[in-house]
């Protein structure tokens, strides 16, 4: 069992309320969905989640089992797919994903990665050796979901899943987080899309400040 717990959360930058105080619980095998109006800190909620920023006031504590994860622990658990997540130009998919998958102590066999690509729509006669610079934008955010789904993480904190991609990209970024979820992941998406957001099994709505 996964937790995500916000207590009495509030950020402010430069003096400015974002949002708070906010009181809620992300829980494993659900969905939850982070909505808001642009620049009401649905971006910077996934952060407090990921403990990539420290809240201004209030704590975001990660339970797993009765345990609080922090640091190490806490990065080997959580996967997080943002627009800012930028791949090597000058790599291949392949490379791409050995480096960023090599940075959590794991790898892909050829059979496992083919695998993969496949399951994400990828097709390695369209990618072959190409660099990951001369992907569509819908090929790279493809290439995300695929890092992702082989991250082995249990909390998945995804950023606009479904920008840049076609109506299939996105019923499959549907699919893959409610299968996620079904298996016991904690899924938590920022989103504007009504799609995400009916799809999801709680939300927590931002209203700004």
């Amino acid at each position: 069992m996964v937790t995500i717990r916000f207590e009495e959360v509030i950020q402010r930058f430069h003096g400015r309320t974002i949002f708070g105080p906010i009181q809620a619980e992300l829980a494993s095998g659900r969905i939850v969905a982070v909505t808001g109006q642009n620049g009401s800190g649905k971006s910077t909620l996934l952060k407090l989640a990921a403990h990539l920023l420290l809240p201004t006031a209030g704590r975001v504590v990660v339970m797993a089992d009765g345990r609080e994860l922090v640091g190490d622990s806490l990065r080997r658990r959580l996967a997080m797919v943002t627009p800012e997540l930028r791949f090597y130009p000058r790599l291949t998919a392949r490379g791409n994903m050995d480096f960023l998958l090599g940075l959590r102590g794991r790898a892909l066999d050829e059979t496992a990665y083919q695998a993969l690509l496949e399951r994400v729509g990828l097709r390695e006669k369209e990618i072959g050796t190409a660099f990951a610079g001369e992907f569509s934008t819908g090929m790279r955010q493809r290439l995300k979901l695929a890092v992702l789904l082989a991250s082995g993480a249990d909390i998945w904190l995804l950023d606009e899943p479904g920008a840049n991609l076609d109506a299939a990209g996105r019923k499959l970024i549907l699919r893959e987080a409610r299968q996620a979820a079904d298996e016991g992941r904690l899924v938590c998406w920022a989103t504007n899309d009504e799609r995400e957001e009916a799809a999801a099994d709680a939300a927590i709505k931002l209203a700004g400040h």
